[in-house]
């Protein structure tokens, strides 16, 4: 059970980072590292809380992970588009 929250976790955090790059890379203005940074920080801590809320119970590793990513990329967007 411990290990799935982890890998939940981790995965939520992978996620965010990803679209957090995803923005980076296909932003039309010029974008500085430390707005990146703090992109990616509040990307993490939105998708650790998100995180801890999954239930994992049944679900396959592989099902976690995906969750999981989906979590942390749909953390980062949401932050994303409330900020604009």
């Amino acid at each position: 059970m411990v290990e799935a929250l982890i890998l939940v976790a981790v995965a939520s955090i992978i996620g965010a980072g990803l679209n957090t790059l995803r923005g980076y890379l296909h932003s039309k203005e010029p974008y500085s590292a430390r707005k990146l940074a703090g992109s990616v920080i509040i990307a993490t801590f939105s998708a650790l809380a998100l995180s801890q809320t999954i239930l994992v119970d049944g679900l396959t590793e592989s099902g976690v992970v995906l969750i999981g990513l989906i979590t942390g990329f749909t953390a980062d967007y949401v932050i994303t588009k409330t900020k604009k």
